[in-house]
């Protein structure tokens, strides 16, 4: 981009609330709100228009035919790996709002695009706190981690909101939720890769198409690690506690957008636009995705082992039982 010009910014997708934060954000660091296309939220995209005062796209091509500087993504899970693909080709870079894959395949078709430089994070990854609790264990020996990711499910069983609670869709709990607390174990553990001991979910008596609450324990080399991923009912709450030779150290994250790391997001949005540089490498995201992955697979194959099972039905004629 020239230097001295305000950055040029698109958006993809209005899926969920966080491009609202990022156009806030980015406005007022002076960039320039272009245009929107969204294929799925005509409400959400029309409100997003009248805030913010962008131009409506009918396709994702059109949008990029303004040359944005970068695009912020935030589209239905399964359509990220298209709008990667269309923006990596048309060598324009691209942060992507979580998730981009609820599964192994949707990651490797996100992160196969090559051509743009792009990246995808929770915004946690910039929360304050969290950066000065890594600071401080840079140099000292962890012994256990302990995690909570904590985001009320109820708005993801409205009609116009499950595809989030899906796991086909965004994930369900255990990745839509579940990306929040392996994000911040990379901050603090950085490029680590789990190996998941154990893991349980629990429906509750929600309707949920995926899970209430989870519980994962895992290894990460010689550190202990517990991470319970939680949609109950109630407030925010994202804390960690390390364990060290050193002693105890404890984060809870506050509430208000800077404390969750929104305003870090942006910078990296912008450095994105003027540098080309991702603020997480693909390494990092290829090793938080298959963490999270990973403990949902297990907690939902222990789920459904723990499932009774349908009684047998006996034959009518032979006394057999029916295959």
């Amino acid at each position: 981009m020239r230097i001295g010009r305000p950055v040029r910014v698109a958006f993809a997708g209005v899926a969920h609330s966080h491009p609202f934060a990022d156009a806030e954000n980015l406005r007022a660091r002076g960039a320039r709100l272009l245009s929107l296309w969204d294929p799925d939220d005509p409400a959400a995209a029309n409100e997003f228009r009248r805030r913010f005062g962008v131009a409506a796209r009918p396709d994702l091509d059109a949008l990029l035919e303004e040359r944005p500087d970068v695009v912020v993504a935030t589209v239905r899970t399964p359509r990220a790996a298209h709008v990667s693909r269309v923006c990596t080709r048309a060598r324009i870079p691209a942060f992507f709002n979580k998730t981009v894959a609820a599964d192994e395949r949707g990651l490797e078709c996100w992160s196969t695009a090559a051509g743009a430089p792009r990246f995808t994070t929770s915004v946690l990854r910039f929360a304050p706190a969290l950066l000065e609790l890594a600071r401080e264990l840079r140099d000292v020996r962890v012994r256990a981690v302990d995690i909570v990711a904590q985001h009320d499910i109820s708005a993801f069983l409205q009609p116009g909101r499950r595809w989030q609670d899906d796991p086909r869709g965004a994930g369900g709990t255990l990745v839509n939720i579940g990306i929040h607390a392996w994000e911040m174990l990379d901050v603090l553990l950085p490029g680590a890769r789990a190996r998941v001991l154990s893991a349980t979910a629990t429906k509750g008596t929600v309707p949920t198409a995926s899970e209430l609450l989870a519980t994962v324990h895992a290894e990460v080399g010689e550190t202990a690690l517990a991470v319970t991923v939680s949609g109950v009912a109630g407030p925010d709450c994202y804390a960690v506690r390390a364990l060290t030779d050193d002693g105890l150290r404890h984060v809870r994250l506050g509430t208000d957008p800077p404390a969750l790391g929104y305003h870090g997001a942006a910078d990296g949005i912008l450095r994105l636009a003027r540098t080309r540089e991702p603020a997480v490498a693909e390494s990092r995201t290829r090793a938080v995705y298959d963490n999270a992955l990973a403990a949902a697979r297990v907690a939902r194959d222990a789920e459904a082992c723990a499932a009774p099972s349908p009684p047998h039905q006996i034959g009518e004629h032979n006394g057999s039982a029916s295959v």
